[in-house]
């Protein structure tokens, strides 16, 4: 298809007689809110769209931590649901004494494999022995909660990832089919490793461009290392998913 018949498939794909009427978030499916002031809470919401999901919604987050193991979350291509503070289940610890413990984020992926997330400092995490707890809480899961049970310190977060992730969830939030469908299109001839500044040149879009190439690399049509910092100077190359 031409360049400029793809252009006007998408501008027509994304028509709508509503598209002047604001339509605001939905709320956090959160089973547990967080007082808004607290001294060991910094409560906040990241605003995004799942696959399972198309439709923007707040997810709730109780500290920075637990925020950025959100946008890491949100930025795998593999993730198909997010839920952030999931119902509690129940288990049994070393007293005997049963309690509950309320997971921060349960992700749902592609391939139906379901992950439990505790976030936590890894300083907690010593302090209060909360491996310990977790193997008790791993132990007496409800059968299909959870394939499995994953602690998440700040250890496990590189910056430069969490950058991306940052900026995979702005540009999210300003889509753009047209410039998205060229993008692809050029993805599609592509045989060798460029720049994405040398990538989009022949496009003419500007920082259109960039955005659309920037989520083409968390939609596997082009590959990165996203351990470095996405600029329009990296590098690229044809990726596992593209057309």
């Amino acid at each position: 298809m031409a360049r400029a018949e793809l252009a006007a498939t998408a501008r027509d794909m994304s028509k709508d007689d509503n598209d002047d009427f604001y339509r605001p978030p939905e709320p956090t499916t959160a089973g547990l809110m967080f007082p808004a002031r607290s001294q060991f809470t910094a409560r906040g919401f990241t605003l995004a769209m799942t696959p399972a999901e198309m439709y923007w919604r707040q997810f709730i987050s109780a500290s920075q931590h637990e925020r950025v193991t959100c946008l890491l979350a949100l930025a795998d291509p593999n993730l198909w649901n997010l839920h952030d503070q999931p119902r509690p289940v129940s288990y049994i610890d070393a007293s005997g004494r049963q309690r509950t413990h309320r997971f921060d984020y349960l992700a749902e992926y592609r391939d139906g494999s379901k992950v439990a997330m505790a976030v936590k400092p890894a300083e907690r995490v010593e302090r209060l022995n909360f491996r310990s707890t977790l193997a008790a809480i791993r132990r007496d899961l409800p059968k299909g909660f959870a394939d499995k049970v994953c602690l998440i310190t700040e250890h496990n977060h590189h910056p430069k990832e969490v950058q991306n992730a940052e900026l995979l969830n702005f540009f999210r939030r300003c889509p753009d089919e047209e410039a998205d469908l060229l993008v692809a299109e050029l993805v599609s001839g592509l045989t060798d490793e460029l720049s994405i500044s040398d990538l989009i040149k022949p496009l003419d879009l500007g920082a259109r461009g960039f955005r659309a190439a920037f989520r083409a690399i968390y939609a596997r049509l082009l590959k990165a290392n996203s351990r470095e910092l996405i600029s329009i100077n990296t590098i690229v190359a044809p990726g596992k998913d593209r057309p």
